[in-house]
């Protein structure tokens, strides 16, 4: 099962917090067709693998024409899964931000708080964050090519540390794959880990304000496909407001 979204964006994973296609722990996981070279953003948690690569093939695509993983961010839900992915195709080139990039490399599970998500019951007490190698490290204002499409960087912690967006503009039309850093009616996800802070939550909103997105495509939940913009539009207003934007209901 798969979704296609806009001509070169496809939806090939979610899991409890989305559709409930691919594993329970799976967040959206987005394939970008690049023409001569496919690229995926964000991997799920691993258990799903099989049923992802799957959904590529549902979608009309080769996995092996899969050249670059893109990480938003290294917890368990969006890079978990880099390690076995990496494993079933063609040596793709792994990108995560600079700051969490050693934490993949060295399968840290302090550094992305697992413990206190097994502890909540969010993953079971025998989940790993396998290690996987980092080919490139990702600043704000890089650019990624992927074949014929590129996407720019922008460095929104806030969600946590290393927490990278990024910027597809195609055929007269701006796409925002925002990861965890806001949803749908502009609600934000704050954790009570050590990496999630509220000071930089704020300054990655206010950063994302001016995009002037088309489409927006978040982590989790619903996405917005022609009024992207309103949607961080929501999260700066209550921050105009003194205000904190609600919590994203997990339904965990």
């Amino acid at each position: 099962m798969q979704m296609q979204i806009s001509e070169r964006v496809h939806l090939v994973g979610s899991g409890i917090l989305g559709l409930e296609w691919t594993d329970a722990l799976d967040c959206h996981i987005f394939l970008l067709d690049g023409g001569d070279e496919l690229a995926l953003i964000d991997v799920g948690a691993g258990m799903g693998i099989d049923t992802i690569l799957g959904n590529v093939q549902a979608a009309g695509f080769d996995p092996a024409r899969i050249a670059h993983v893109i990480l938003t961010h290294a917890h368990g839900d969006h890079a978990g899964g880099a390690a076995a992915m990496v494993s079933r195709l063609q040596s793709p080139a792994v990108h995560l931000s600079a700051v969490a990039a050693p934490w993949l490399r060295e399968g840290d599970e302090d550094a992305i708080s697992l413990a206190p998500a097994k502890r909540a019951g969010i993953y079971p007490a025998d989940y790993r964050f396998e290690p996987c190698e980092v080919d490139h490290e990702l600043e704000e204002g890089n650019r990624i090519t992927v074949g014929d499409l590129s996407l720019d960087v922008f460095y929104t912690p806030g969600h946590s540390d290393g927490h990278v967006s990024l910027l597809l503009e195609h055929a007269g039309t701006r796409t925002l794959f925002a990861g965890d850093v806001v949803f749908y009616g502009g609600t934000i996800l704050l954790q009570n880990i050590y990496d999630c802070r509220l000071d930089a939550q704020i300054s990655s909103l206010r950063k994302l304000r001016s995009l002037e997105i088309d489409t927006l495509l978040p982590g989790h939940q619903s996405f917005s496909i022609g009024a992207g913009q309103s949607h961080i539009e929501k999260a700066n207003e209550w921050l105009d407001r003194g205000l904190v934007p609600p919590q994203m209901t997990t339904g965990l």
